[in-house]
């Protein structure tokens, strides 16, 4: 027996070099299902945004004329929710000067402006019976309340714990503040985020003067779900073929929360994964739960086994929210445990505890809508995390780090062709990473088109353009009855992805290009999508075409 451990020992040591690539290159299963999941969800963000509710129509303008009042200052009162300062630049053009009713007109207008700017929609100016001949123009401003929240479904008022729970995690502190249309819209965003909800809320006046019952109408159905699917898209030295199963279940606890188990395995690789998060206003808390194991064939005498567990909580505020923006930053804190084997020679355990710090913009602008993001992360010398050396070589990773990730992603018209994404990450680190906190390129959600990670590094970058044809363009090629069918169902698109990323322990720098066309269809409970890419660069550097690798996934809702 000694002897053979003393074998497995050379063995690891002679293969040391291989394992290290290997740990670099093949991809933990948890890796790569959190970068497709995020891709899938910053591109869902931004393409859902849509401008939200603005100033009501005021309707058509006084016309100018009739007597004029030398107007020294206007004064305003009942104010509580606008700073002086913002009432004295509003007022500012206006007095002193002498005012037509027009002009007292424009200067309510202002103020119910200001007003609804800032979400107060409910809140109006109106003009008390007074004396202008004192030089004075009195205006007074009864801002908007909320009288009652009520949630209905689709008939009748939803009531019990169930319901009142509903409505404290979506519109916490709502009822006792003035009306605010952007805290109905955040509650409106965090019920609608579960995917068996469909939530929508009108005004009725109220009772008292300024008051409205605020009515949300809350339709739920297939709270219980289940998905399964099947793809190509994993690795080729983990087995490429990967079925997954996983379900949902919403408002679990009542409380707008949603929960998702899911298992999904190649022929080498295994990965289970518990998610959920519950809502408080402007405030999500999610939880994600992972363990995946893997197994690497290094020759034909020796093979990797993997395993990592990963545990992460985090906390996202919603930051300020306009009629075409939001902005929201997240705290996030994960730990991480890998373990590797090679033969019978267990290789040192990892155990990476992170801190990071994001912010994120969505904009709406006339051509296009943009998102920005940034993560600050660092790598804690907490929660038992391995601890580096007091003085690390260069080549040798850091569980104490810190890295800083950013990127950019457009939607809009690209001419008459259709909608162009473009979608842009990048890493900067100053220390040597493990491979799970490297950037990657060559899978599917980085640089499409080559069957396995082609490089990884600690600083990087790589830029992906995804072009989805409108309808106009491709459906000419049918015939046309078949037109309008097919535009509902089908989505082709081309794409053209390229980066770079550098090591830091080798000083490689890697770079990769990928090209293709895609197609998506869906039917009912079922989704398929598929590409065909070829890459531009070899895994050496040198520029040329590659053969064609073909990628597909279909979805079916189970139950």
């Amino acid at each position: 027996m000694r002897r053979l451990g003393i074998a497995a020992v050379a063995l690891a040591t002679g293969l040391g070099l291989a394992g290290v690539a290997t740990a670099q290159a093949v991809t933990d299963p948890l890796v790569e299902q959190r970068r497709v999941q995020e891709l899938s969800e910053r591109t869902s963000a931004l393409g859902g945004f849509r401008p939200q509710g603005g100033a009501p129509d005021p309707g058509p303008a006084q016309a100018r004329g009739g007597p004029c009042f030398p107007i020294d200052r206007i004064e305003v009162t009942g104010v509580t929710l606008l700073p002086e300062v913002t009432l004295a630049r509003l007022m500012a053009p206006f007095a002193p000067a002498c005012m037509q009713g027009a002009d007292i007109q424009s200067a309510m207008r202002a103020l119910d402006g200001a007003y609804a700017d800032k979400g107060y929609i409910t809140t109006r100016s109106y003009i008390p019976a007074q004396n202008l001949t004192t030089g004075v123009l009195v205006l007074e401003v009864l801002e908007g309340h909320v009288e009652g929240i009520y949630l209905v479904g689709e008939a009748e008022e939803l009531t019990g714990p169930r319901a009142r729970r509903q409505i404290a995690t979506a519109f916490p502190g709502a009822a006792t503040r003035p009306f605010n249309l952007r805290d109905f819209e955040q509650g409106l965003d965090q019920m609608n985020r579960l995917g068996s909800v469909e939530a929508t809320v009108r005004l009725q006046p109220g009772d008292t003067p300024g008051g409205s019952h605020v009515i949300v109408q809350r339709l739920q159905q297939d709270r219980f779900r289940g998905l399964g699917r099947f793809d190509t898209l994993a690795s080729e030295g983990t087995g490429r073929n990967r079925l997954t199963f996983e379900t949902t279940v919403d408002d679990l606890f009542g409380a707008n929360d949603t929960w998702t188990v899911g298992l999904a395995g190649t022929e080498n690789t295994n990965a289970l994964t518990l998610s959920g998060s519950v809502p408080f206003g402007y405030t999500t808390v999610q939880l994600d739960l992972g363990y995946s194991e893997y197994l690497v064939p290094l020759s034909p005498a020796a093979e990797l086994f993997g395993t990592s567990t990963n545990v992460s909580l985090s906390v996202t505020r919603m930051l300020a929210r306009g009629q075409f923006s939001t902005t929201e930053g997240s705290v996030t804190l994960g730990v991480r445990d890998g373990t590797r084997v090679i033969n019978f020679a267990a290789l040192t355990p990892q155990r990476v505890a992170t801190l990071s710090f994001g912010l994120r913009h969505i904009r709406i602008g006339e051509q296009a809508r943009n998102s920005y993001d940034a993560t600050l992360s660092f790598g804690l010398d907490a929660f038992g995390a391995t601890r580096d050396p007091a003085s690390p070589a260069r080549d040798e990773p850091r569980a104490q780090f810190a890295r800083l990730e950013f990127g950019w992603q457009r939607q809009g018209a690209f001419g008459a062709a259709g909608t162009l994404v473009t979608d842009l990450r990048a890493q900067i680190s100053p220390h040597t990473l493990y491979g799970s906190e490297q950037m990657a390129i060559g899978s599917f959600s980085t640089v499409r088109g080559y069957e396995e990670a082609v490089g990884a590094g600690e600083t990087g970058a790589y830029l992906r353009n995804d072009l989805y044809l409108a309808a106009d363009v491709w459906t000419r090629l049918l015939p046309a009855a078949m037109r309008q069918t097919a535009a509902t169902r089908i989505q082709p698109h081309l794409f053209l992805d390229a980066g770079v990323v550098r090591d830091r322990a080798t000083g490689r720098r890697t770079h990769a290009a990928g090209a293709g066309l895609g197609l998506s269809w869906s039917f009912g409970r079922f989704t398929a999508s598929g590409i065909i890419g070829v890459p531009l660069i070899d895994p050496f550097g040198r520029p040329g075409i590659g053969g064609p690798l073909i990628q597909v996934r279909a979805d079916a809702k189970l139950w």
